[in-house]
């Protein structure tokens, strides 16, 4: 059955936009983080995974553990500003909303203290396997991860496919004030976008963003939903004169 369009309850774009802001530097704290985890250059006369992830063997200790740290925090701040997004969606579709809140709720429980963190332990458990024993060290590390890390991403990954899925059919479909276009503005648009910089090869800049894309994606969409706002408010007032008109 398809769903009605309605215009319920009222939305305080002060509160939203202050929401999408703490959110965007929430969203920037990750990519810190991000950045002093993937800045390093590739073994490139190694080859497969091992070589993906041999930059992580000249990350030091001090910038894994700032690394943790910023998305732990990070993570939860970023959450407010898809909070104020799940706030314009409310009023005009609750599958969607509710949807768009599952998702959030899970990268409160699997995001900072689940993925993000358990992959810098993940990355500091390799380094010093390495250094130990360089023969068996990547593969008791996938083991390590596969028993660890791996279910946390399942859990998130499920989670923000929740989340994409409603934010992209709520606005193309027209479930949000904002126009119909602007779905463009969500994470898995903006990663892709940021993905590309892959083609300038192996350097420690190029390398740190890739580490990033997903936060970037997440900066995307936030500041787009915010740099959208006012044309999101115009719209929902003309939306409510016009079924005002026709009652």
């Amino acid at each position: 059955m398809k769903e009605e369009i309605k215009f319920t309850g009222n939305i305080n774009w002060d509160r939203v936009r202050l929401f999408l802001k703490i959110g965007i530097v929430g969203a920037i704290i990750i990519f810190v983080g991000d950045l002093l985890m993937g800045w390093g250059v590739k073994n490139m006369s190694l080859s497969g995974l091992e070589q993906q992830v041999s930059q992580y063997l000249t990350v030091s200790d001090r910038r894994m553990f700032w690394s943790s740290l910023l998305g732990l925090l990070g993570v939860p701040i970023a959450c407010v500003g898809h909070f104020g997004v799940y706030k314009l969606l409310k009023p005009y579709s609750r599958k969607y909303a509710k949807l768009y809140l599952i998702g959030i709720l899970g990268f409160l429980a699997f995001g900072g203290a689940g993925v993000h963190v358990s992959s810098v332990e993940s990355a500091f458990f390799y380094k010093y396997m390495t250094a130990t024993d360089p023969s068996t060290a990547l593969a008791t590390s996938m083991k390590f991860a596969s028993y660890f890390l791996l279910p946390l991403y399942i859990a998130l990954v499920s989670c923000w496919i929740i989340m994409v899925y409603a934010h992209i059919k709520a606005v193309a479909k027209g479930f949000s004030p904002y126009p119909r276009w602007c779905w463009v503005f969500s994470m898995p648009v903006g990663t892709l976008l940021f993905s590309l910089i892959a083609v300038f090869g192996n350097h420690a800049v190029v390398n740190a963003i890739m580490v990033g894309t997903f936060s970037l994606g997440n900066i995307w969409a936030l500041s787009g939903a915010l740099l959208m706002l006012g044309k999101a408010k115009e719209n929902r007032d003309k939306s409510i004169c016009m079924t005002k008109q026709t009652i």
